[in-house]
């Protein structure tokens, strides 16, 4: 008897266990390229959807290469979740377009990029557009509800608690927005002038009301290199400018930046996000936290002009 009972305890485990992997197997599998869209999924999604983000946090997207198990991940996905802009044209390169394939950026206006070529859609012109368009929370609620709009259709069962986890969601960018605007304003108006290590923050700057006075590196993308004139030619124009401080990523090496820095005599700001979110516990491990914590270090430094 005892053997029985422990037999059909037994046999309930794994039922139980087939049952529970059997209802894991039913939630659609998405994968996402950016750790921003990692994070926008896994609010809108919730447990909803088997999730997986190529990036890493503080990972830099311009020199990332897929594994082949993330190119396996992306083949098999019910949908992968894309930049676009030339920012993850590694997806198209690893397994070529496709009805899974969601760029979040369409509809989005775009800014110039490197060589002011409007680039057409899509295709190696892509590179053309700065892509860092989640900098300006206007954009990152279009994503969303771009985003949004793909998990309804792809997972219809699903739909309400989607359309009701965007809704919140959406809810708090707007409430970000807002909040970014008011500590933009505590910044004296002729002290909105910001430099950077790459191009980076064009939408940031816009949406805003800051300056962009110029970047070390002539680029959108973290992968060009400044020549020593370019150097000699943004640390005259911070002087110039009386620009008080230098904006760079936490995922970039910030050595060039503190070179350029000594030159011209100001103080950096090495620890922004940008192409990346921070690691988990870190003040960037979210969107939110992320565009909450470059703001807060923006205007702090820029609030020392004329100090």
């Amino acid at each position: 008897m005892k053997y029985q009972i422990a037999s059909l305890l037994a046999l309930g485990i794994l039922l139980a266990a087939a049952c529970s992997g059997s209802e894991e197997d039913k939630r659609i599998a998405v994968v996402a390229t950016t750790t921003q869209i990692g994070d926008f999924a896994h609010n809108i999604g919730g447990d909803r959807i088997a999730l997986s983000v190529l990036l890493e946090p503080n990972q830099d997207a311009h020199d990332f290469a897929p594994r082949p198990s993330q190119i396996r991940r992306i083949a098999a996905a019910d949908l992968v979740l894309t930049n676009g802009l030339g920012l993850d044209a590694f997806v198209d390169k690893a397994v070529g377009g496709g009805d899974s394939v969601v760029v979040l950026t369409a509809g989005i206006a775009r800014r110039d990029g490197d060589d002011g070529d409007d680039g057409g859609d899509g295709g190696d012109g892509e590179a053309s557009f700065d892509p860092h368009v989640w900098l300006d929370v206007a954009n990152a609620k279009r994503m969303v509800a771009s985003l949004r709009d793909a998990l309804v259709a792809a997972d219809a069962a699903n739909a309400p608690a989607y359309r009701e986890n965007a809704a919140a969601y959406l809810t708090r960018l707007a409430a970000l927005d807002a909040e970014i605007r008011s500590e933009i304003e505590t910044i004296p108006a002729a002290c909105r002038k910001i430099v950077t290590n790459h191009d980076v923050f064009g939408y940031y700057a816009a949406a805003y009301g800051l300056t962009i006075v110029g970047s070390i590196i002539p680029s959108t993308s973290s992968e060009a290199r400044a020549s020593a004139a370019d150097v000699a030619a943004i640390a005259d124009r911070i002087r110039a400018e009386a620009v008080p401080a230098i904006f760079t990523e936490t995922s970039i090496d910030p050595a060039l930046v503190r070179q350029v820095g000594r030159e011209a005599d100001v103080a950096v700001v090495d620890d922004l996000y940008g192409d990346s979110l921070g690691p988990a516990g870190s003040e960037g491990e979210t969107y939110v936290g992320m565009m909450a914590a470059n703001t807060a270090k923006i205007a702090a430094a820029l609030r020392q002009c004329g100090a």
